[in-house]
């Protein structure tokens, strides 16, 4: 007999988990509030908070905060700087400073922009330094990893999906935005947009999809965009850095061979080279 879907809410999403045992399930279960109370902006005795307190000064930080801090350097690395952990100002300034449960609309206008500045951050093992005014968001990384290291708690086939990242050991059809559907064999699925992440702040909409560099949410055409990857954390770093290239986006996935989807707002899809051949044959997409 099959074990049962797994279901529950963390890191702001639904999670589900097929073919966990029950061990497993409480494994997992476990690993995303760890994260979850770790690296969340809006629990107020969180790590991420007390070192976003501490900007300004050199801190200690524990182990895993020090590694999930390296995934979100190397992400930006990767992409040019599109994926930045030192948006948090960016964030709170836009209007997202709280979660979406306690409602994010508000008649006052957005708060003035910050840049990000991934490469002033000093870090050294477990000291660090986050420039003084700059607030850390590692979810450009925390949320895909969780599904990842979820994933390896499984003995079997299985598959885990938090919000928009799934990772998959052994076929799962995966649902896609605008109504078509894809077979994800091994590896991970994302999908990064502003359709669900969205408020207004002074009749303005916003999002939380920011561009470093003007320190705004992105004015990219796109609406959403699935990447497919080796991982979940590939994938969803690889879509974010994609959706905020605009126009160039599907270029630069395919100069790294990654299938990516793009939505428009009508909810027309293109998609690009690495895609379509991914698609060839079986219809299958790793």
């Amino acid at each position: 007999m099959s074990a049962p879907l797994l279901r529950f809410r963390a890191m702001g999403c639904d999670v589900r988990v097929s073919g966990a045992t029950a061990e497993q399930a409480r494994r997992i279960r476990a690993l995303f509030d760890h994260h979850q109370r770790r690296f969340s902006r809006f629990l107020e005795g969180s790590e991420l908070n007390a070192v976003n307190a501490g900007a300004g000064r050199a801190i200690r930080v524990s182990r895993a905060f020090a590694d999930m801090l390296e995934l979100s350097l190397w992400a930006a690395r990767e992409t040019g700087g599109l994926v930045d952990p030192t948006i948090g100002s960016a964030l709170r300034a836009a209007g997202y400073d709280r979660d979406f449960g306690d409602g994010l609309d508000r008649s006052e206008p957005p708060a003035a922009a910050l840049a990000g500045c991934w490469h002033r951050i000093e870090a050294r093992d477990q000291l660090l330094r986050v420039p003084a005014g700059v607030e850390l968001d590692l979810n450009g990384v925390v949320k895909s990893r969780a599904v990842d290291e979820a994933l390896a708690c499984l003995s079997g086939e299985g598959w885990i999906s938090a919000g928009g990242d799934v990772a998959a050991r052994g076929a799962v059809d995966v649902q896609l935005p605008g109504g078509d559907a894809v077979r994800l064999e091994a590896g991970g699925l994302a999908t990064s947009g502003r359709g669900r992440r969205a408020w207004r702040r002074g009749g303005r909409r916003q999002h939380h999809l920011i561009d470093p560099a003007t320190g705004r949410p992105s004015q990219t055409r796109w609406q959403q965009v699935t990447v497919s990857g080796a991982t979940c954390l590939d994938a969803d770093v690889a879509a974010k850095a994609a959706f905020l290239l605009g126009d160039e986006g599907p270029d630069w996935l395919d100069e790294r061979g990654l299938p990516g989807r793009f939505l428009w707002a009508d909810d027309r899809a293109v998609t690009n080279r690495s895609w379509r051949r991914s698609l060839e044959g079986d219809l299958v997409c790793t």
